[in-house]
């Protein structure tokens, strides 16, 4: 038979574990709920900085695509790099 104090002190260290368990649910859902928060508020302000990117390229993308064509090999390489420039701004 298990003494009366040893059986109190078991059921003591049980309590307290319980106790702590739920102290580290608890802990992990705030802060879970505090990251969740920022990211949000992270999402919104790059959300927001694509949008004012993207209507800044706009006026660019216009004017090098009304840029005159050079003839020859050189109009080519040009061409092909201006091509590239206006698709990399158009998808930002």
């Amino acid at each position: 038979m298990v003494p009366k104090a040893v059986q109190d002190a078991g059921y003591t260290a049980v309590g307290v574990g319980v106790l702590v368990l739920q102290q580290v649910q608890t802990r992990r859902r705030d802060i879970a709920q505090k990251l969740n928060t920022e990211l949000d508020s992270a999402s919104r302000q790059a959300q927001a900085a694509l949008t004012e990117v993207k209507a800044k390229a706009a006026p660019v993308t216009k004017r090098l695509e009304g840029l005159p064509r050079l003839p020859g090999p050189v109009g080519q390489v040009i061409d092909g790099g201006r091509a590239r420039l206006c698709d990399a701004l158009r998808q930002t």
